[in-house]
């Protein structure tokens, strides 16, 4: 007799999460324990002010990336949305419309690479910034 439903894990992706979990409990009990050790000093107003200036401009290059985000996903669906419907009725020439999808994934791949270099670098900044208060 056969059993419909098995009750073992379908994959090991379960497991691979829970290592990946226990290498980022690693990394915050480390920044745990340099925040321990920081010296008990009082930030001047010139740093907190130097501090927030440097997050806002990364806000705002982080925002400047999301419209491009945007935009590309958009243009990529408005290309989608002509080159569908002129294989229904027939309006451009079947090569053109190959171009026009081509060029749609080109913009789509070029917006998602803009976006994701964007993070990497806000993510170095902070990171640096927050091992430039670590030492």
């Amino acid at each position: 007799m056969r059993m419909c439903h098995s009750f073992e894990p379908k994959s090991s992706n379960r497991f691979i999460n829970m290592k990946n979990l226990f290498f980022d409990m690693d990394k915050k009990e480390d920044l745990v324990e340099k925040f321990s050790n920081l010296p008990k000093r009082k930030l001047s107003e010139i740093e907190k002010q130097l501090i927030f200036i440097l997050i806002e401009k990364s806000k705002i290059q982080r925002e400047r990336s999301m419209a491009i985000l945007n935009k590309g996903f958009m243009i990529f669906f408005a290309f989608i949305i002509v080159a569908a419907m002129s294989n229904i009725f027939e309006i451009i020439n079947k090569t053109y419309i190959i171009y026009l999808f081509l060029f749609s994934i080109t913009v789509l791949i070029v917006a998602a690479y803009t976006y994701q270099s964007a993070v990497k670098k806000e993510e170095n900044t902070l990171d640096a910034l927050l091992d430039s208060f670590l030492k």
